[in-house]
């Protein structure tokens, strides 16, 4: 019987070829990471090829419980140890040509993984600032003394009275009656009031975290990943859950940078019927509330009043909170190092810092009649300042 003559294959061209396809992608990778530094280039990727992405993925296997962020990330890990184990025994071996084709091969997986990354993810950080029917920042020339403690009584009275309207185990700890899919339904619904362009359509799924202890370790409360359309949430932030899986959705919906996220986030919940949703919200702004009130002349007893009206059931689980999280420190800095380093390669130059956006105040050199000097706010902090387009908007009556 007669066969079909095969070619053989030349393993230099075949290298050749890797290491064209290789520097292909290098250079796409420099362009993208150049065109992330124009904003108009950003808003364009932000609004077309990263939502529409997002879009896709997130319905493909979003409708799946499980995480193929986690998944990916315990693949990465492995793959990253059997690579480095089998290039030492090639090298070894002095099988130099095996050797080269594999890192090629997987540097041309690497940067196939961060062009996607960045055209789906990277360019959003740098996108216009988020629109004036959620958030704007205020001056103390906007904000009068006897409307800042308005603010801060309306947050810790509905605080109070969000704590009595939910369930509470025996050690004063929130017991969700909702799942996490059924949170994320409602969550949903909160956001589908967000009328503004700016916000994508689509609104991604909730996703748990199996390993919770090793993500709590590493400092982390949630992760939304881009290529997947998947927020993934760490069930361990219990108090703060709901406001943390808004955090994360509200990446998917192209809102990247982490204070702004935190900022649709507590606006989103801040502005919910359900107790469960705006609790955790009402305590994580309740304190910046109070602290607006501090900023003006002769308040000193006014902010004593202020933090005596908070229930004790709130102190003791904003302690539990704490407690709980101070048990997971072994790998936090480590979490934190990657976390910084993250944020800077996407531009944000504070790292983790960026988390949140600092007010400015101006000392005056005076003194109130409490001795306490007497201030100018320049700029009130992020928290401080949903809460006041809040109030303006009528939403905090």
């Amino acid at each position: 019987m007669k066969m079909k003559s095969q070619k053989i294959k030349n393993p230099k061209r075949t290298l050749i070829r890797r290491l064209i396809v290789l520097g292909s992608l290098i250079v796409l990778f420099v362009i993208l990471s150049l065109l992330t530094l124009n904003r108009s280039v950003c808003e364009f990727f932000a609004t077309t090829i990263s939502r529409a992405w997002i879009y896709v993925f997130g319905n493909l296997l979003g409708w799946l419980p499980i995480s193929f962020y986690e998944i990916l990330l315990i693949v990465a890990i492995l793959g990253a140890i059997a690579f480095v184990v089998a290039e030492i025994v090639l090298l070894c071996k002095h099988k130099w040509h095996k050797s080269l084709t594999a890192l090629v091969i997987v540097a041309i997986c690497v940067f196939s993984f961060l062009n996607i990354y960045t055209a789906t993810a990277s360019f959003s950080y740098n996108r216009a600032d988020l629109p004036t029917s959620v958030y704007e920042e205020y001056s103390g020339d906007d904000l009068t003394a006897e409307e800042a403690i308005q603010i801060a009584e309306y947050v810790i009275d509905e605080s109070n009275k969000a704590y009595h309207a939910t369930e509470h185990d025996e050690n004063g700890n929130i017991v969700f009656p909702y799942s996490l899919k059924e949170m994320s339904d409602m969550l949903n619904v909160e956001y589908s009031k967000l009328q503004d362009k700016y916000f994508s359509s689509y609104t991604p799924h909730g996703k748990k975290i199996i390993n919770k202890t090793i993500m709590s370790e590493l400092g982390i409360t949630g992760v939304f990943f881009a290529p997947f359309g998947e927020a993934n949430i760490n069930v361990n932030s219990k108090l703060y859950l709901p406001v943390t899986l808004a955090h994360e959705m509200a990446h998917g919906k192209g809102v990247m940078r982490e204070y702004q996220a935190d900022i649709v986030a507590e606006y989103v919940c801040l502005t919910s019927e359900d107790p469960y949703i705006r609790y955790g919200a009402l305590v994580q702004c309740m304190y910046s509330a109070i602290a607006m009130v501090n900023y003006y002349p002769d308040t000193t007893a006014t902010v004593n009043e202020l933090y005596a009206k908070v229930d004790s059931g709130i102190i003791k689980e904003r302690t539990n909170y704490s407690k709980l999280w101070m048990q997971f420190d072994t790998l936090e800095k480590i979490g934190e190092f990657f976390n910084d380093l993250y944020l800077k390669l996407q531009k944000q130059d504070n790292g983790t810092d960026s988390y949140t956006k600092p007010g400015e105040v101006v000392e005056t050199g005076e003194k109130d009649k409490d001795d306490k000097p007497i201030q100018v706010v320049v700029r009130f902090y992020d928290t401080q300042n949903v809460l006041i387009k809040l109030y303006k908007q009528g939403k905090l009556m």
